[in-house]
């Protein structure tokens, strides 16, 4: 006969613990949920299985039918099998090697790669500099040849990139992985982990460190000065625009205050397109084959911006060429040197103004910030969300343990914490922002970034080379210099800009075509 296996001690005195009125005892509600939560099996777990019946109906009667089901739901957990492992552990006395795809090396060693070869030694990082190779529009060269030649284990994607090789079945769901290792992505920023599975299917494929999005930096003191008051979270653009049109637009260059300064090197155009998409409009359709900029909204967006900077409201910066060095940059800025209220920045832009009074001892700017200008009927939604790399799994490693031990250190928290103290002005936002005590006492600054999500649809045109972009954006900028010198109406300028604009797509397509080198992939829905 088999030797009768003692119980564990709490379980031993199990019915002899005090109860409360009504229910369990704290100290038993903390033993079970303890047991629950670690998904171990007891000690003498085979006989728990056999006891454990007998045991719950004890407690049922001991402690009356309010907590009943709470507490068999408990006992049965502690009965189911373990589930299996997502993926296996990593053998640390196995040397592996893991392939990268990443369009810089040096970059890549720098920011990642050290400090993952130093926690896993036996580990070593291989950057494949053939896979990732991109133009300056950002289009990778051959990604499917190169994907299927080289077999990297871990590959840097742009979301276009990554949306095309999940649908194809190309890249390891993380899901089951997270699930099972207890992951933190509570403390991500949920649009970002949001716009991930809606590209994925609704799987999650990848993480991305990092993010894009701007928020309204204000001087606090040329508003007081003028006694206007400061902007809100969730201005409308129109409201934005007319708050910007009551600072004083003199002729004295030394009096002018501008209300609102574009970013640099970018035209008046990029405004427009912001406001239009805030409205949930597209400069393409949903299948990438029509331009749809000739429309009685888009002509309302365009007209409001143009006369903005018609009546000297707005301030274009100039061209970066015509700029040297990081402090001429700095000192070409108006809102930099005190002479604008307001400007749409990404978060890097904190750095920058920081570097200006510590480095270039320029005057501080008192500055606050506030939520970037979003739609009334979208007052949560983003305009100028966008993803940075998102770092994935091939489905076909072989070292697909180590591979999301490298993903999963990419997009920890140590590394979300190193980047906020590197690379001035890089103008991304960590994807753990929220979660950094860095930040802390700088609430507002945080909320600002973090409070709006993506839009809802799809943010991938599919099948559009990126040089229709590139070419849009000259046509664009020029009908703008042509609107604002009076050679165009507004209205003559977007029927140019849809003619000519899809043109420049067909052009591109058919280039695309004539061209196998060149990556047919899709490309984010908006202008590089």
């Amino acid at each position: 006969m088999t030797k009768r296996l003692e119980p564990e001690h709490w379980e031993k005195h199990l019915t002899r613990l005090q109860l409360r009125q009504g229910g369990f005892s704290k100290e038993l509600m903390h033993k079970v949920k303890e047991r629950v939560e670690t998904k171990q099996p007891p000690v003498g777990s085979k006989r728990w299985l056999r006891w454990s019946p007998a045991v719950a109906c004890v407690l049922v009667l001991a402690v009356g039918w309010t907590q009943a089901d709470r507490l068999v739901e408990g006992l049965s957990k502690l009965s189911k099998p373990l589930e299996k492992a997502a993926l296996e552990a990593m053998d640390p006395n196995k040397e592996k090697t893991l392939k990268v795809s990443f369009v810089h090396e040096t970059t890549f060693m720098m920011q990642y790669g050290k400090a993952f070869t130093i926690r896993y030694p036996n580990v070593a990082v291989k950057v494949e500099k053939g896979i990732g190779n991109e133009t300056s529009a950002g289009i990778r060269t051959n990604l499917e040849e190169q994907l299927e030649k080289d077999k990297p284990d871990v590959l840097a994607l742009s979301l276009s990139e990554y949306a095309q090789l999940a649908k194809e079945g190309k890249l390891y769901a993380l899901d089951d992985v997270i699930r099972q290792e207890g992951f933190d992505l509570q403390n991500i920023h949920a649009g970002v982990v949001d716009r991930l599975r809606t590209e994925g299917g609704g799987k999650l494929y990848g993480l991305t460190p990092e993010y894009d999005q701007r928020a309204l930096f204000y001087n606090k003191e040329l508003f007081d000065k003028y006694g206007i008051s400061y902007p809100k979270n969730g201005m409308s653009w129109e409201e934005l625009l007319q708050l910007a049109s009551r600072f004083p637009a003199a002729p004295n260059a030394k009096d002018r205050v501008y209300g609102l300064v574009t970013r640099a090197y970018s035209g008046p155009f990029e405004l427009v397109q912001q406001a239009g998409q805030a409205k949930g409009l597209g400069i393409l359709d949903s299948s990438g084959k029509q331009v749809t900029v000739n429309t009685p909204e888009w002509q309302k967006a365009w007209t409001a911006v143009l006369d903005a900077v018609r009546g000297g409201y707005i301030y274009e910066q100039p061209p970066l060429e015509k700029l040297s060095t990081r402090e001429d940059m700095y000192r070409a800025n108006p809102f930099m040197t005190g002479q604008a209220a307001m400007t749409l920045q990404s978060y890097g832009f904190v750095k920058d103004l920081n570097e200006a009074s510590s480095r270039y001892k320029m005057s501080s700017v008192p500055w606050d910030v506030v939520t970037e200008p979003t739609d009334p009927s979208r007052p949560n939604e983003s305009s100028s969300f966008s993803v940075r790399k998102i770092y994935a799994v091939n489905a076909a490693s072989e070292n697909r343990r180590e591979a999301w031990e490298l993903v999963k250190f990419i997009n920890s928290e140590e590394m979300a914490r190193k980047m906020l103290t590197q690379n001035i002005g890089s103008g991304s936002s960590p994807s753990r922002l929220s979660s950094l005590s860095a930040v802390k006492g700088q609430e507002k600054l945080v909320e600002a970034f973090t409070s709006l999500r993506p839009p809802a649809e799809s943010q991938v045109t599919p099948g559009v080379p990126a040089e229709f972009y590139s070419a849009f954006e000259e046509l664009a900028t020029q009908l703008s210099k042509d609107v604002l010198k009076g050679k165009k109406t507004v209205s003559q300028a977007a029927r140019e800009l849809q003619d000519n604009g899809q043109q420049a797509l067909i052009q591109a397509k058919n280039a695309a075509q004539k061209k196998p080198v060149q990556a047919k992939t899709a490309v984010d829905g908006r202008t590089p």
